[in-house]
């Protein structure tokens, strides 16, 4: 597998009914070209798994609180390959790093990782972590399962994400789409306003652990 993909801002998100997949695919394939690992356009599984607290401090403070920190690890497996990423999410900024599948597994292991982490994650990530987690044990949530399409040039992405599903039995009825881009102001393809597929703001964070 090649390189993990690079870093963009989430600009627009769309539910996608599944009798909506084919004229969506359509659009894309036409809009950008697939990902260069992945020319045959035959997806690939993605396993993202958060950590969080007991008291699920880090959820609750996503909800209520405008300064927030999300935590995962994503395994990305296409073709028999896989490779992982840890990732951090604040209201500000994300940061994204590959790991070793032992440092993946050493993560989901069910030891506290902030030792771990504090070796893999900026110093100031580290310590908005402690905050929030006011320092109790962290550990693996939830993980999300989902096979992802991709389309992206130099600075704009297309993924529709289909079989969104959790491990703990929770599922979505639709595929979900997002644009994103490097730049700002980047527009999604004109081309994807004329299917029926409504915009909407998700985070598979809170949707996987909502009760």
């Amino acid at each position: 597998m090649q390189g993990l993909p690079s870093l963009r801002n989430n600009l627009a998100t769309w539910a996608v009914p599944v009798e909506q997949i084919p004229a969506l695919t359509q659009v894309m394939l036409e809009s950008l070209p697939p990902e260069s690992h992945d020319m045959a356009f035959a997806g690939q599984e993605l396993a993202t798994t958060y950590f969080d607290t007991q008291n699920l401090d880090l959820r609750k403070n996503r909800l209520h609180q405008d300064k927030y920190l999300t935590l995962r690890v994503r395994c990305y497996q296409h073709q028999g390959d896989r490779a992982y990423a840890l990732s951090a999410k604040t209201e500000e900024e994300k940061f994204h790093r590959q790991i070793s599948g032992d440092e993946a597994e050493r993560l989901w292991s069910g030891d506290n990782p902030l030792a771990q982490l504090s070796q893999l994650l900026p110093g100031h990530l580290v310590a908005r972590l402690i905050d929030i987690s006011h320092e109790e044990p962290l550990g693996p949530v939830v993980t999300i399962r989902c096979r992802r399409y991709a389309w992206e040039d130099d600075t704009t992405r297309l993924t529709l994400d289909l079989d969104i599903r959790t491990d703990t039995g929770k599922s979505l009825p639709y595929g979900v789409c997002e644009f994103k881009s490097i730049t700002e102001d980047d527009r999604p393809p004109p081309a994807l306003a004329d299917i029926p597929i409504r915009p909407m703001k998700l985070s598979k964070f809170l949707w996987a652990l909502d009760v």
